[in-house]
């Protein structure tokens, strides 16, 4: 009788033990839930529509694709192209792609939290990565541009994922369509080779090369089989008339002749504030770091078995490599481009808080210490996002400045550095001219010259000279401000 009873008191307390490891899961999945709910409702208040030339290119593709004709432009992007066709299936084709790189952004946050649970196997720090990658503006921000940011790095999310479980063909056909999507994020495929070298890999690396690089390749066969039905031979003239215009051309800033390594960083100090730059760079220093002293001495995991070091030492090795490339090779005017970086930091980082608080000769100042930077990283981010986007506009400043011109039925021409087919695809009726070309001023100004009021000039930067008619903000980082100026003589 004894014996059963004990046995009845086990049954209970293990029951009791397994409703509370649940109810502790449900506790992270309401509270992730109920932040989704409100991320979901806030950016349901911004319209769906067309915010720049690329989107406008990508749009046009939906219907029918030439590279040649920028539908969209090179390299092509075929497979954000696919994705944009099939929201087409149930939504209307030209806004079919921002509604990929929407429900794309809206993934990431939940990739990242899984991604965190991978590396630390802590529902805590799963959670505060996915809030604090709701909480960016910069999700927003690709979220709505009709690009393929946001799709490229859901994909490479996943493709880390599978990674770290060692999946390695699911590796190659998320990479496969990463690349398919975004071409210019090559630098994270190419970190992805380091995983079976320095990463927590078991198995045969030759075998994982193996199967990824097939399942790579495969797509990269069928995207440019795609691109060569529709364009042929001259796809490639045009790769290199486009490659020779994006660094000679349009890949200029506006930040003027310094260099720029300077100018990317005053773009993330002005868009994420210094003290959140110089926390990403201390973070990725540390594991840096730490990854090196295990090198050294032979250690193969921390004292935390269930922290995988190795992996989140590649991933920051990912990042640093990434970091390099855009600094070298992308427009700082566009904090998109930082994106890779940013939402790797937010896998990077709860880890650390995993290790700071739960080493075995941690006392409890150490606990406290994460939980509190947890709590401000929160907080930061908060108000950083909430200064962003206290006065924003709903629509996009382009968008804003569309509308005003419609309603101002003197103006006859408009010059622009931005978005020069949008606006020419939305306001037919006008004469649109290319700022980049000197003999687009002297248009202006014979315009003018003719009819008083009647020219009109679009900038991202403030002119001196010129009668300012009004400044539109952006929405978020990542967006353009855009300055609207009368022609005067």
């Amino acid at each position: 009788m004894s014996q059963d009873r004990y046995q009845g008191k086990l049954r209970a307390f293990s029951t009791t033990s397994e409703l509370g490891h649940l109810a502790g899961k449900l506790k992270y999945v309401i509270v992730i839930t109920l932040a989704y709910v409100v991320w979901w409702q806030w950016i349901r208040s911004f319209p769906l529509e067309l915010t720049s030339d690329d989107a406008l290119n990508f749009s046009r593709a939906v219907e029918r694709f030439s590279v040649l004709e920028f539908r969209p432009h090179f390299p092509g992007y075929p497979a954000f192209i696919g994705f944009s066709r099939l929201a087409a299936l149930w939504g209307e084709p030209m806004i079919a792609p921002v509604w990929v790189s929407l429900l794309s952004a809206t993934l990431i946050p939940l990739l990242i939290a899984r991604l965190v649970f991978l590396l630390s196997n802590s529902l805590a720090a799963a959670t505060l990565g996915c809030l604090l990658a709701l909480m960016q503006p910069l999700l927003a921000s690709i979220a709505l541009s009709g690009l393929s940011d946001s799709a490229a790095i859901m994909l490479f999310m996943l493709a880390l994922m599978a990674a770290i479980q060692q999946k390695n063909g699911m590796v190659g056909i998320w990479i496969g369509l990463m690349l398919a999507s975004r071409p210019s994020y090559f630098p994270l495929a190419l970190g992805m080779v380091m995983l079976p070298w320095w990463g927590s890999y078991t198995g045969s690396k030759i075998r994982a090369y193996l199967q990824a690089g097939s399942a790579v390749a495969m797509i990269g066969l069928l995207s440019l089989s795609f691109i060569w039905f529709h364009d042929g031979a001259a796809y490639f003239e045009e790769g290199l008339r486009f490659t020779q215009g994006h660094f000679a051309i349009w890949g200029n800033t506006v930040e003027g002749d310094s260099s720029s390594v300077w100018q990317w960083l005053q773009a993330l100090g002005k868009g994420f504030g210094w003290l959140g730059l110089v926390t990403v760079v201390i973070s990725f220093v540390i594991v840096t770091l730490g990854f090196f002293e295990i090198a050294v001495s032979g250690r193969a995991r921390l004292i935390i078995t269930s922290i995988k070091r190795e992996d989140l030492a590649v991933i920051v090795a990912i990042a640093w490599l990434y970091w390099l490339w855009i600094t070298l090779g992308q427009n700082p005017d566009n904090l998109r481009h930082w994106a890779p970086v940013l939402f790797l930091f937010l896998v990077v980082m709860p880890v650390q808080l995993v290790v700071l608080g739960k080493q075995p000769e941690a006392g409890c100042w150490r606990g406290n210490t994460a939980g509190l930077l947890a709590a401000g990283s929160i907080l930061y981010c908060l108000v950083l996002g909430f200064l962003s986007i206290a006065s924003a506009s709903s629509q996009a400043p382009i968008q804003q400045v569309i509308a005003l011109i419609k309603a101002n039925p003197q103006v006859e021409v408009v010059g622009t550095n931005y978005s020069v087919n949008l606006l020419r695809d939305q306001l037919g009726s006008l004469a649109i001219y290319d700022m980049y070309y000197p003999s687009s001023q002297v248009v202006l100004v014979n315009s003018d010259k003719r009819n008083p009021q009647s020219a009109w000039r679009i900038s991202g930067t403030r002119l001196s000279c010129q009668r300012l008619v009004a400044e539109f903000k952006p929405r978020f980082h990542g967006e353009r401000g855009l300055f609207v100026y009368q022609i005067s003589q």
